[in-house]
Formats: C-alpha cells, structure tokens, sequence
C-alpha cells in the first residue's frame, strides 16, 4: 500500500505545470519533476488536463509522464498515455460557427480564427478575411475546439464578454487560456467533466486539480481540492480552495504533492 493510493492529480500545463520558459529541457522544473515521481512511486496517479493535442505533451515524457488517462483539448479527447487508445472523444458542435461569425462582425478589434481538428496533431490558423473566405469548407472539418486571437489582453477581455454575451444559453462555453486567446468548447467537453470522468474511470477516492486560467475554472470546482498556482488570475484563486506559495515555477505542483501527504498521513 502506498501514502498516495487512491489520489489523483490532474494539472494544466501551461502555466500550471509548466512554465514555458525555462531552458529547452526543463520545461517542467526539476522540483515538480521529483516530486511527480515520488507521488506516482507511492501510489499516486498523476495526468495532465491540457488544451493542448496528446503528441505534445507526450514529447515531455522524459520529464513527466501520466500513469493514467491523458486528458487534452481541453477535456474533448481522453486517451491512453502508452497505447494510445482513445477513452472519450467529443468533437465540436457545428452550429458554433454561426455564432463565431456573429462575435467576428460585432469585434471591432484584430481576431485570428484557429481550429483544432479531430485525429489530427496540431491547430490551423486563419485571419478573419480567410476564415470568411473558407468558412463553408471550416465548418465541415470536424474539431475539437475553436479559438479567437486577438493582439492585446484588454481586447481580449472585450472579446471574452462579447463571446459569452452571444453564446448565453447555448451548450457553448467561452473561456481564455491566456490573455489574448478565446476557446469555444461544447460544455459538457469541459475539463470539469473530463476530470469527474477519470475519477470514475479509475475509482480514486481523493481528486486534486491545478490550474491557472479560466479554462480551468470548471475542474478546479469538480475536484475535492482545486488548486490555483500563485501565478494564477485572479478569477482562478477566488474559485480554488487552495492557492499555492510557489508558482508553477518555482515547484508549485511539488508543495501540493507535500500538503497531500501530509492529509493522507493525519
């Protein structure tokens, strides 16, 4: 028996786990790499519950490697780390682009169109004029998100408020994972009920998530404990139950892994 069994971590990457810009190598800081390893020695599962496709965060795995369930695209693709079987894929509804269209002609700001295909291992991206110039051919490709770039981060919080004002009361949901860029999700695609399906999946009894963005809001409120980072937005810790001293850094996956064992050893 192991202090960890029955724990499972689910963290976000950027920003959270990794901080992108340590030396090609070390993206993710030798503190949390220890820590990680102990965790998962003694029992613990530990995955990432990213935006990004599995192909990249598997192109770390010499730092860290999940020894359960990948969970990417922003909860829309769940796989299998080794085999690469795929556990849950939900791709996006087409009826979003209607409403994208609508945010692109009340955006008076400059907004670039990425899409995030199914089956494939990276995002195309479009200015506004090609993506009104391919947006038959955009809507027939399936995907498993969609994203608005603007060029600054106060219009990308104009843009986050319009998109939300237009998508109320949709299956749509419109979160930034960072300042100046807008996801669109189906929101029962959301990595909350990603990280409440792979706590079912695996029957842990103690789910912990970490994140930093709002994209991460949703499986910082489905876990037992959700944990922002100390570099997290605002809006992340008022959600979290837990904000971390370090940042992502600085080791702060390692100081949860520490407050962990100490709850499992009372």
């Amino acid at each position: 028996m192991g202090i960890f069994d029955g724990v499972l971590i689910c963290s976000d990457w950027d920003g959270s786990l990794s901080s992108g810009r340590q030396a090609p190598g070390n993206e993710v800081c030798p503190e949390n790499r220890a820590a990680i390893r102990y965790f998962q020695e003694n029992g613990g599962l530990f995955t990432v519950c990213s935006g990004r496709y599995p192909n990249y965060i598997l192109s770390f795995k010499e730092q860290v490697f999940p020894n359960t369930a990948l969970i990417a695209l922003n909860g829309a693709l769940i796989v299998d780390p080794v085999s690469g079987e795929t556990l849950r894929e939900q791709v996006l509804d087409r009826s979003i682009f209607s409403y994208i269209d609508r945010i692109l002609d009340a955006f008076p700001f400059p907004a670039n169109f990425l899409q995030y295909p199914a089956g494939a291992g990276g995002s195309a991206t479009y200015s506004r004029e090609e993506y009104r110039m391919n947006r038959e051919k955009i809507e027939d490709i399936p995907c498993y998100k969609a994203l608005l770039v603007t060029d600054d981060g106060e219009h990308g919080v104009i843009l986050r408020d319009l998109a939300r004002k237009i998508i109320a009361g949709t299956d749509f949901e419109a979160a930034r994972s960072w300042p100046i860029g807008l996801e669109f999700i189906n929101r029962e695609s959301n990595k909350g009920g990603a990280v409440r399906f792979l706590k079912e999946r695996t029957g842990a009894d103690l789910l912990v998530t970490v994140g930093d963005y709002e994209n991460d809001i949703p499986m910082l409120k489905e876990a037992d404990i959700g944990f922002a980072v100390a570099n997290a937005i605002d809006e992340v810790k008022a959600a979290a139950d837990r904000v971390t001293k370090a940042t992502c850094a600085e080791g702060a996956v390692a100081e949860i892994i520490g407050e962990i064992e100490k709850i499992r050893r009372c």
